[in-house]
């Protein structure tokens, strides 16, 4: 969002915030428990936080600011480490992705989607938001988080553009970025094919116990969930942010553009099938390793530039990517790395289970555990080494209880996952790249569905697991 639209003394609440938090944590001495090295490293991630919250500057200058900070106050001995972060792959796959929504908006693909759906909602904005949630939750059991989003995301977009809505101007157009996005991570707990911690927490089960949860199992665990909380994500947005209605000059003007384009040219003809190869060889890489999700999308990226093919120029594409937002998750990408290296993750998980929940019994420690690892992920999007760090500590309190070690493992994966708090994690970067929602926004319709999330995977899935003998 643009921060001139921010009253100043917020804007000045976060800064002062953000200083406090890396002062205290600069004078606090380290120990056996978490070196000082550690201690400022969660103080900069809190000082991170309350810059974004308040949007007290741009998330590209925020992001670079901690970055610099890490060498500045000691966490880093090398500045030059401070950026390994732009190094990793996932980063250049979240670059190559916004090809795909630049592309379809060239097309007319976008409208003929939307002219089928406003068939069946009419001018109700609340309908076609749940319309595009279902859709993209269905897509999103077999194909990875970040793709899905991308791809409706261009959908959403073609509607947003012929109903004029402007960036932090329109409720519908923070109703359909905000629950895009909501409903792939949401889709992608249902089957182990929906999203890489999935098959991250899995492959840490496996270590540990030697024993597996097969396909179908965790679709019996997980498709439930889906279908409870994606009309609950729904419920919230739209009641939250009331979308503002269709009007039927735009319901007019959508299916005359929808009658015109019967004919399919021979440049969307390229388009769709770049993009829907792009999406199979996405799935298929779920079993063969060959078909990596960064590289696919890379090679989908430079297929759009052959001759013969010029399906987007590189000023549109330029364009076209969010290079603040770039920014950000380059950002996350190194904080991640250096919470986890300096020992922050450990302490906190270590604190946790110190702290005597384990009186509270079964339910209540997962309950708090679950709460637990939710705030962190929402702070710290590293996820698989939050997982990495909590699903043996979680196997052996289960044993304690004699709970399958299923438990913890799917329901660590799905908080993980899961996350609808704030758009710190790729996926829901994607969409508050295009400004049309604020950080606030999407935590007040985040906080009712993750405390109804947290509530079901603390009785559903012990209940289920149990039944099936997993």
């Amino acid at each position: 969002m643009e921060n001139s639209t921010v009253p100043m003394p917020k804007r000045l609440v976060g800064i002062g915030l953000a200083a406090i938090c890396i002062i205290v944590s600069c004078l606090i001495p380290g120990s056996e428990e978490l070196s000082h090295q550690g201690i400022m490293c969660l103080g900069l991630l809190l000082s991170l936080v309350c810059l974004w919250t308040t949007s007290a500057v741009p998330v590209g200058i925020t992001a670079l600011f901690t970055l610099v900070m890490l060498p500045i106050i000691g966490v880093l001995e090398s500045a030059s480490t401070a950026f390994v972060g732009f190094g990793s792959s996932a980063l250049f796959f979240i670059i190559a992705v916004f090809a795909m929504p630049a592309v379809m908006m060239k097309t007319h693909w976008g409208v003929r989607l939307i002219s089928v759906l406003l068939k069946r909602t009419g001018t109700d904005s609340t309908k076609l938001v749940l319309a595009f949630m279902i859709a993209t939750a269905l897509v999103s059991t077999v194909m990875s988080d970040v793709p899905c989003t991308v791809l409706f995301l261009g959908f959403a977009l073609a509607i947003l553009k012929a109903a004029d809505a402007k960036p932090l101007q329109s409720n519908l157009g923070r109703c359909l970025m905000i629950g895009v996005p909501v409903a792939s991570v949401t889709g992608g707990i249902a089957t182990p094919a929906g999203s890489s911690f999935n098959v991250v927490a899995m492959n840490v089960m496996q270590q540990i116990t030697g024993q597996t949860i097969s396909f179908f199992d965790w679709m019996i665990v997980g498709l439930p969930l889906v279908i409870i909380m994606v009309p609950v994500c729904w419920f919230s947005i739209t009641r939250i942010i009331k979308p503002e209605p269709i009007t039927e000059a735009v319901f007019a003007d959508i299916r005359k553009e929808a009658e015109e384009a019967k004919t399919v040219s021979p440049f969307e003809i390229k388009a769709i099938l770049v993009i829907v190869l792009m999406v199979v060889l996405w799935i298929a890489g779920n079993w063969i390793p060959v078909f990596n999700t960064t590289i696919v999308a890379l090679v989908g990226l430079i297929v759009m530039f052959v001759p013969g093919m010029d399906l987007i120029t590189w000023k549109e594409f330029q364009s076209a990517v969010p290079w603040g937002i770039v920014i950000m998750c380059g950002a996350i990408f190194t904080l991640g790395g250096v919470v986890e290296s300096t020992g922050g993750a450990t302490f906190l998980a270590n604190l946790f289970m110190n702290s005597g929940v384990t009186n509270l019994g079964f339910f209540g420690s997962i309950a708090v555990l679950m709460t637990l690892v939710y705030i962190l992920h929402t702070l710290c999007p590293i996820g698989a080494a939050i997982l990495a760090i909590f699903i043996p500590i979680m196997i052996t309190l289960c044993a304690s209880f004699g709970v399958s070690p299923a438990v913890p493992t799917i329901a660590l994966a799905i908080v993980v996952a899961g996350n609808v708090l704030l758009p710190v994690n790729p996926t829901v970067m994607l969409t508050y790249g295009e400004g049309y929602y604020t950080f606030g926004d999407m935590f007040k319709t985040g906080v009712v569905p993750a405390i109804i999330l947290i509530i079901l995977i603390t009785f559903w899935i012990p209940f289920i697991v149990g039944v099936l003998g997993i």
